[in-house]
């Protein structure tokens, strides 16, 4: 994705999260290593929002391998409620979210809590990129989606 005039930069760092938008249609979030405050959860929040709201196919890789702690009550209630209100269109937007740890309970824990209350975007845990890349290439294919030059480049070489 090419920032045109007025256009946000491909990648912006607030509140220790990183939104890289360079291999757009697929997003690649990380997360600080240091649990996220309220605040800066509410702005995760909002500019997940705006890129729904486009209205544009895409799917993300949410990297989570730094964190320390999970989400607090607070936070999880702020995601139910999101997904309560944004999920219908999540759903038709967002084809898939990839989400990165280190710890295969954790890992087991998400597959768990999905399964019991599914969320409208198909999502799928794994321990790197590397792992995730299989997957994310059957969505982008299932979806129809082209698996562009920068794409290919994010799952090849983005840290493991």
């Amino acid at each position: 994705m090419t920032a045109g005039a007025g256009a946000r930069p491909n990648v912006s760092h607030q509140f220790g999260l990183i939104f890289d938008e360079t291999a757009w249609p697929l997003l690649y979030v990380r997360f600080p290593s240091k649990p996220l405050s309220d605040e800066g959860f509410e702005f995760f929040i909002a500019r997940y929002t705006e890129y729904v709201e486009k209205r544009v196919l895409f799917a993300t890789i949410l990297d989570s391998r730094g964190l320390s702690t999970a989400i607090t009550a607070h936070q999880r209630r702020r995601l139910s409620e999101w997904f309560e209100v944004t999920g219908p269109l999540a759903g038709e937007v967002h084809f898939g979210i990839a989400v990165l740890f280190t710890n295969a309970l954790i890992r087991g824990a998400l597959k768990a809590v999905t399964w019991l209350a599914p969320i409208p975007v198909p999502i799928q845990p794994f321990a790197s990129i590397a792992d995730a890349a299989p997957w994310v290439r059957s969505q982008f294919e299932a979806f129809d989606v082209p698996v562009t030059p920068a794409v290919e480049q994010l799952l090849a070489g983005h840290g493991g």
